[in-house]
């Protein structure tokens, strides 16, 4: 048994490792559109917000000349599209600023008493998807499938349930995600699409991106590549957040050529792998 006296000592320690990370947050929004059964648009704050929920993997949707996985996508769709058209959510994210390469914002999504994520996944309509950090809910929505797998609900059909997960699909198709397409792009096919060239910007300036709502320092390399449309300039970094931008530092991740957009005093997750490719 250890002693009063250490435990005493040791408290501390448990409460920031069990507390929730000071990076988190939670925001308020309304549904704008349903792409598919794990992305949505949400409207916060006046500008809209690409959502993926966090930890799971709805199957693909078929689309123009594109492949899917049905009936499930299309079932997985509309399901997300029952509960959540024009709904006011509440979004949670384990780190404020918590994206996957497509720069969509990784967060749990509650509507009213419904927490989504895991009613997708409940429902058979979603996989969990294991990252290599559980975050906050995971248990919840690993018990979500095995919930599922054991009634044979949704994907999980004996008889005619999905006989590839989405990610798997995915890599076997080199099909992108959803509705978004690759940031991996050709030297001849960027050459021909403007939006992706680096267009000079004042050397003195703080370039912010309307879309982000991120703002790039003065010899930022990622200024450049700022869609002029979205472009606005600030003379300083105080100028820049009263206005309500927020200071960008880029980690690159090699697996699955993730991105994520971090402020500077983000607490470093681990589980912002947790994004499937």
């Amino acid at each position: 048994m250890i002693p009063f006296t250490r435990w005493i000592l040791f408290l501390p320690l448990l409460s920031l490792l069990f507390s929730p990370p000071a990076s988190a947050k939670t925001y308020q929004g309304q549904v704008v559109k349903v792409f598919d059964g794990d992305t949505i648009l949400v409207l916060i704050k006046g500008h809209d917000e690409f959502v993926r929920l966090r930890e799971i993997d709805a199957p693909e949707r078929a689309g123009h000349k594109r492949l899917g996985q049905e009936p499930w996508g299309k079932k997985a769709s509309e399901f997300a599209l029952s509960r959540l058209k024009d709904r006011n959510v509440r979004l949670e994210t384990v780190d404020r600023e918590e994206r996957d390469v497509y720069h969509r914002l990784l967060a749990y999504v509650f509507a009213g008493g419904t927490f989504l994520n895991r009613e997708m996944v409940q429902s058979g309509n979603a996989f969990f998807y294991r990252p290599p950090i559980r975050g906050k809910y995971a248990a919840q929505l690993e018990e979500a499938e095995e919930s599922a797998r054991n009634q044979g609900v949704g994907v999980w059909d004996r008889k005619n349930g999905l006989k590839e997960n989405p990610r798997d699909f995915r890599a076997r198709t080199q099909r992108e995600e959803g509705h978004f397409p690759s940031l991996k792009r050709s030297p001849n096919r960027d050459a021909k699409n403007k939006s992706f060239q680096e267009i000079p910007v004042p050397p003195d300036k703080i370039v912010g991106n309307r879309r982000t709502m991120v703002y790039h320092l003065p010899g930022s390399l990622s200024a450049p590549k700022v869609s002029p449309q979205n472009r606005v300039f600030f003379d300083s970094p105080e100028e820049a957040e009263k206005a309500g931008f927020r200071k960008a530092s880029r980690l690159r991740i090699a697996d699955c050529g993730l991105r994520i957009e971090k402020t500077p005093t983000a607490w470093a997750d681990p589980s912002s792998l947790s994004s499937p490719c």
